[in-house]
């Protein structure tokens, strides 16, 4: 008779909780909560709260030992509720809609030189100090990226048809409300040569420094000459070492020799 009265108690608890009720749980804290057990999914169960009918859900293991008996009786009731996973709360993405990001830049040039200024062969290493602050009171910009891309000139007079794309850098940004980017690009070695009558090689033009968003929506441009802020999309696409037209096309019959473009 012992052996048949535990499960007859078993089904008559099983036939008890079939019934949607709510009870008192309590956690290992001491609190309590009237709700209807939901859905349980391992470790975690969804209670259904008695006042306003909302969802929470609950680690299994901060509530006490008798409502966790009570989780078993009902799990192996309601089988197809037990194998429902509480939907899980969604990571959170970046922003990539919504008005354009305040953004402020400042670049500064830091170069040094070598060579006669009065003519013959001269070199010119320039890198650039980069800050990008955020002016936004509440939104982050996450999963953005900034690019840099520094342009050199064709040294020849009168020569005004070409540019050269001499470095192309992208990283990464996420920037808090408020907060501030900083980033120093490597040098670029800009060589021409300065005859009485003959010019040749690349010289500094200016760089274009574009950040987008994660959507790959450009949010800020700052550029020198300020007139290639028009051309930010199309610079996007350059390779570098390259040669451009003033149109900001690539021209595909150039290429770069030790610092002078020769064509092909």
């Amino acid at each position: 008779m012992r052996f048949r009265f535990v499960p007859l108690l078993t089904l008559l608890l099983l036939a008890a909780l079939g019934r949607a009720e709510t009870r008192f749980f309590v956690s290992t804290a001491g609190t309590l909560l009237e709700a209807e057990l939901a859905a349980v999914n391992g470790p975690v169960v969804v209670l259904r709260k008695k006042d306003d009918a909302s969802t929470i859900q609950v680690p299994r293991a901060t509530l006490c030992k008798e409502d966790q008996n009570y989780i078993d009786f009902w799990a192996a009731a309601h089988p197809e509720m037990a194998a429902q996973a509480p939907a899980a709360p969604a990571p959170a993405a970046p922003v990539t809609g919504g008005p354009k990001f305040s953004l402020t830049s400042s670049i500064r040039s830091a170069k040094s030189s070598r060579g006669g200024a009065d003519g013959g062969y001269r070199t010119i290493d320039i890198a650039y100090n980069i800050t990008l602050q955020s002016r936004e009171v509440k939104r982050d910009l996450t999963g953005a990226k900034a690019v840099m891309i520094t342009l050199g000139k064709e040294a020849a007079s009168g020569s005004d048809d070409r540019l050269y794309v001499m470095q192309k850098l992208e990283w990464e940004v996420n920037l808090r409300a408020q907060g501030k980017f900083e980033q120093t690009t490597p040098e670029v070695r800009l060589s021409y040569f300065q005859g009485t009558n003959y010019r040749d090689g690349a010289r500094e033009y200016g760089y274009i420094f574009i950040v987008m968003n994660a959507a790959g929506v450009i949010q800020h441009v700052d550029c020198t000459p300020d007139g290639n802020e028009k051309h930010a999309q199309a610079a996007l696409a350059f390779t570098a070492p390259s040669v451009i037209d003033r149109d900001f096309k690539t021209l595909a019959n150039a290429n770069f020799h030790s610092g002078i473009v020769l064509d092909r």
